[in-house]
């Protein structure tokens, strides 16, 4: 194309499948980080991230066990309402588990080192709020001790442990499949229904 003084020139822009792209990229970006940052910025009700913070614990525990071929525990304690991941003691009974940790053979692998560096996470608080409402290992209830311990084993077996929070008539119970090691959590309060009559024991609620 010619200008009024007769030099020849290009035109520079956008194709349409280059706009197209550059907003496809902007698109995914947006998918990922937004919900991230909303998230992070999201207040959780307690309820919410007491469950939360249960499964980290358990989930923490149970992959730790694995990796460092050594029991761990959830140890809780209730007056104080908080809980931390750590290795088991060595003088706690491990008559539960149904078969002996899996023995290292090589002393520099990985696993060993992690072994014998000590392990014990931060601690996890609940909020006040809340009501410790069950605390049962191993089917016994254990809410009133000071301190509760459920064990994690290397082998991916784990106490069954059920652990029930509530907050404003809301009821939540987190289990531990003691086959599995795996934690999960249901809404008790959905549970109770005209057509799946339920024994009462607090609030309307049987856990």
């Amino acid at each position: 194309m010619l200008n009024k003084r007769g030099n020849s020139y290009l035109i520079s822009g956008f194709t349409l499948i280059e706009l197209l792209v550059v907003v496809g990229m902007i698109a995914i970006i947006s998918s990922i980080g937004i919900p991230a940052a909303f998230k992070a910025l999201q207040k959780r009700d307690p309820l919410t991230q007491g469950v939360n913070d249960v499964l980290e614990a358990c989930a923490q525990a149970r992959a730790m066990a694995i990796i460092r071929s050594t029991p761990m525990v959830v140890k809780f304690y209730p007056y104080e309402y908080t809980f931390m991941v750590e290795e088991m003691p060595e003088d706690l009974n491990e008559s539960m588990n149904w078969s002996s940790p899996p023995k290292l053979q090589q002393s520099g692998s990985i696993e060993s080192v992690l072994k014998r560096s000590p392990y014990k996470s931060s601690s996890y608080a609940l909020n006040d709020e809340l009501i410790i409402e069950m605390l049962d290992v191993n089917m016994t209830e254990y809410k009133d001790n000071d301190v509760v311990i459920s064990r994690f084993f290397a082998n991916g077996t784990a106490d069954l442990l059920t652990v029930v929070l509530s907050w404003n008539g809301e009821f939540r119970r987190v289990s531990v499949d003691m086959v599995t090691g795996l934690a999960d959590f249901d809404n008790l309060n959905e549970l109770v229904t005209p057509k799946n009559p339920m024994r009462h024991r607090r609030g309307g609620i049987s856990f």
